[in-house]
């Protein structure tokens, strides 16, 4: 029960770390904004980032929370980093960002403990945690990716339908059989 404490005592450090260096993947000019608005709805990608990084944090050191929930608050993160101009390893390399803060902030003290196995379980678990994550990154990029093309295909019958009515034509094609 040692180890629990200990991922319990350092949460809101790590987890305040954690949202920092996602904050420092932004350009230099929106990050002040990012940690000074701390209304949810002026300030959404705080929001989302601050949940995202709390339920990353409990679900990888092993803390009983609802799988749903936490897929949830990861969803509306990975959702929202796949819709900004990043790259896919930009958009989920904020994932192995945890582990050099873990390893900075709790290896000592586990080690200091003799006792390094829960510290090792929750590295897996956070590696786990981060499969998922591409798989809804892939997912919600696909979706984009799909919504694009509809829009693309939209516009394309309109400029037709406009360009055919401009020439005089029927707005609507006759099938001739």
């Amino acid at each position: 029960m040692k180890a629990m404490a200990l991922f319990r005592e350092h949460k809101s450090e790590i987890v305040r770390l954690w949202a920092e260096e996602v904050f420092n993947t932004y350009p230099f000019e929106t990050t002040g904004f990012l940690r000074t608005r701390e209304d949810p709805f002026s300030n959404p990608v705080a929001n989302m980032t601050k949940e995202a990084a709390d339920a990353l944090y409990d679900a990888m050191s092993g803390e009983h929370v609802d799988p749903a929930q936490t897929k949830h608050a990861l969803e509306r993160f990975i959702k929202l980093r796949a819709v900004q101009k990043f790259a896919p390893s930009q958009g989920l390399g904020v994932f192995f960002l945890m582990k050099p803060i873990l390893r900075e902030h709790l290896l000592p003290k586990f080690m200091a403990l003799g006792d390094v196995a829960p510290y090792m379980e929750a590295e897996s678990r956070l590696d786990s945690l981060t499969l998922l994550a591409f798989d809804m990154y892939t997912e919600a990029r696909e979706v984009l990716a799909n919504l694009r093309i509809t829009e693309i295909r939209n516009q394309h019958a309109q400029l037709a339908r406009w360009a055919q009515q401009l020439e005089g034509g029927s707005p609507h094609p006759v099938d001739e059989r």
